[in-house]
């Protein structure tokens, strides 16, 4: 099978590498060109003249609906189209497609919680996923906020949450389709459910925590997606997690004063299972840091509670040298009790 992963900022870099482990031809190809270092050495690179080439595409963000919307005519396609873009960026169009569904957005008070839904198609893939993330740069909840610097993710079955937001859409998404993530941002409370946000497209670093519990190829689980409407995966039943690992500038813009060659060690056959790339290139046996965005790493790890799960990162994370390294030791704090309340509410 022929795999083509087309990357804003180097999403799917590990995933496009995991899939070629798995035996099939796997082209990468990067849109931004202040990413192009980003990957090289690790996986084969695509040009677009050998889009055709591949059978099955994957986006690791929406942002590219256009894009999307041509190879679908051709080929299946994962994780974006203009409809996503739509809906992402258009607030009032965003509006008209959730009012049509009986669904709206909202504020109130509560414990914020993400629940996603892989959706092939034709309906959900099972089971569901839920997570919390922190995404304020510094520990304590300090500085400036990021996409996120970390999640605590749990594989679940149908429930209450997923009845009041992701199944009220299914009548919407066979009009239009969309095949990929879809994420709803909510806060619950024993009173109900608010509706902050939803999006199409896969988020990250959730994904990579979604991706740590499959207990299946995550090349059948990409190809069955878009081929034959696979209705279930196999998933762990533990908690998995996932620390995001940055250098500076990060999470300001990337300046040539930080650009200089580093080289980051530690990473090897065994802890590379559990850690995805981004601003990372490989020469000569050596990882390097490819001068993009500073973004390096996310670590992911599962565990039969919460805090064992984080602690495997930090080990993982420990192991590595990446000089004036940065990351959060403390995501899971709180993130047990917020799950007792959710629970306790009937919400999961």
């Amino acid at each position: 099978m022929r795999f083509l992963f087309i990357s804003r900022r180097g999403a799917s870099l590990s995933l496009a590498k995991k899939v070629a482990d798995e035996g099939h031809i796997v082209k990468f190809y990067i849109h931004n060109s202040n990413y192009k270092q980003l990957g090289n050495g690790i996986v084969e690179k695509a040009q677009r003249s050998e889009f055709h080439k591949s059978d099955i595409v994957i986006f690791d963000e929406a942002g590219l609906g256009d894009y999307a919307n041509e190879m679908a005519k051709h080929k299946p396609v994962l994780g974006a189209s203009r409809f996503a873009d739509t809906f992402n960026e258009d607030i009032e169009y965003k509006k008209e497609v959730l009012q049509r569904s009986d669904l709206e957005l909202s504020q109130g008070e509560g414990v914020t919680i993400y629940t996603t839904g892989w959706y092939n198609g034709f309906n959900f893939i099972s089971p569901f996923h839920s997570y919390f993330k922190k995404t304020k740069f510094m520990e304590g909840d300090l500085s400036i906020d990021t996409e996120c610097m970390g999640c605590l993710l749990w594989y679940h079955k149908t429930n209450k949450l997923v009845k009041n937001t992701l199944h009220k859409l299914r009548g919407e998404l066979k009009k239009i389709g969309y095949k990929g993530a879809i994420t709803f941002k909510c806060q619950v409370s024993e009173k109900g459910v608010y509706i902050n946000d939803v999006h199409f497209g896969f988020e990250h670093d959730s994904t990579y925590a979604a991706l740590e519990g499959l207990r299946q190829p995550v090349s059948e689980t990409l190809y069955r997606m878009a081929f034959d409407s696979i209705k279930r995966v196999k998933a762990s039943p533990d908690w998995l997690c996932a620390t995001r690992v940055t250098k500076p500038p990060y999470p300001f813009p990337m300046s040539s004063e930080y650009q200089g060659l580093s080289t980051i060690k530690g990473i090897n056959n065994e802890n590379l299972k559990h850690i995805w790339l981004r601003d990372v290139y490989l020469k000569e046996g050596e990882y390097k840091f490819a001068g993009s965005d500073g973004f390096i790493l996310t670590v992911t790890a599962r565990g039969l509670t919460p805090y064992k799960a984080f602690k495997r990162t930090h080990r993982t994370i420990g192991n590595l040298y990446i000089d004036n390294v940065q990351f959060r030791k403390d995501i899971v704090y709180g993130m047990e009790d917020k799950y007792n309340k959710v629970k306790e509410w009937g919400w999961c």
